[in-house]
């Protein structure tokens, strides 16, 4: 089973914490992506600029600049993952969740929209 594991927030939140901080975080991405690849549970993982340079596009054309949920944090990286089943996803998110001190969100990739 695949899944999407989705960190939000705010980069003046990460700037905030300081440069400490920050090393430890980027430290620990290394290792658990390192990891995760060893296991063959990662497929791929993308950092995303910050929402100013995001553009939303609705159905009939129109756009507005912004990230999709103005009244939430914009979404900064994801990772997806092929895993046995929900519990693995939900023990990664969680790992993620505590070092990076937020949310994470965990969304099934559906099977019928997978393509190898």
């Amino acid at each position: 089973m695949r899944y999407m594991l989705l960190a939000h927030g705010l980069e003046s939140a990460l700037i905030e914490r300081g440069p400490v901080w920050v090393e430890e975080v980027v430290s620990f991405l290394a290792r658990f992506e390192d990891e995760l690849a060893g296991n063959s549970e990662l497929e791929w993982t993308e950092a995303l600029d910050g929402d100013e340079h995001a553009v939303v596009v609705g159905p009939g054309g129109e756009t507005r600049e912004g990230w999709y949920n103005r009244e939430g944090e914009p979404l900064r990286r994801l990772w997806v993952v092929r895993v046995p089943d929900r519990d693995r996803a939900r023990e990664l998110a969680g790992l993620l969740a505590g070092e990076l001190d937020t949310w994470v969100e965990v969304r099934e990739c559906l099977p019928t929209a997978q393509r190898p």
